[in-house]
């Protein structure tokens, strides 16, 4: 850890503990009854699970069953996979769900400690991460002041992913929309000067 702001040492105010303590942790459960595997008015709720594709999108449902912003983490197959969740949504299996006790930190500083951390499982035959084992991991906990002023300070920069994933979603549904036109001949650009 590099505490150079700080004068080389660690705070006084500053604290180990562990993700037990500063979070309430969980395991994703089954696959909702309702399930689209496109959004819709009605299936508006992501479904995630344990994949690197698209942040391991399932589908869509119509119902979150955790809306605070959270962090998950793969917890089989591709042990570790961290993402940072700002939109209600529903885990399902293998993927274990971290909601930040905010008197204490914050799910951006969550989350970008975790990235920065080499997680590992336990199992011979398949290895696997589980919720009392990872509740054990220490992070480092910094002063609220230092947490309100850090979560601020990138709270601009994660708003400005997610504004530009939302555009590359609409450019691709575009593409996906009027590629297959312009193939086939039904629309017709010929006319057009560049």
């Amino acid at each position: 850890m590099d505490f150079e702001p700080f004068s080389n040492q660690k705070p006084n105010d500053w604290s180990i503990s562990t993700l037990g303590n500063v979070s309430i942790m969980g395991a994703g459960g089954d696959k909702p009854q309702n399930v689209s595997q496109i959004k819709t008015d009605l299936y508006q709720y992501p479904i995630y699970s344990n994949g690197l594709s698209e942040e391991g999108l399932y589908g869509f449902t119509d119902k979150p069953k955790i809306s605070e912003e959270s962090v998950t983490v793969s917890a089989r197959g591709t042990i570790g996979f961290v993402c940072l969740r700002h939109i209600p949504y529903v885990p399902i299996v293998r993927l274990v769900t971290l909601i930040p006790k905010t008197e204490i930190i914050s799910a951006k500083y969550l989350y970008l400690w975790l990235k920065q951390l080499h997680i590992t499982g336990t199992g011979t035959t398949q290895q696997q991460l589980t919720v009392p084992d990872f509740q054990k991991t220490e992070i480092l906990v910094p002063s609220q002041e230092i947490v309100t002023l850090f979560t601020t300070t990138v709270e601009p920069i994660f708003e400005k992913i997610w504004a530009n994933q939302n555009e590359n979603g609409k450019l691709s549904s575009l593409r996906d929309t009027l590629l297959p036109k312009l193939m086939s001949g039904e629309l017709d650009v010929s006319d057009i000067e560049i």
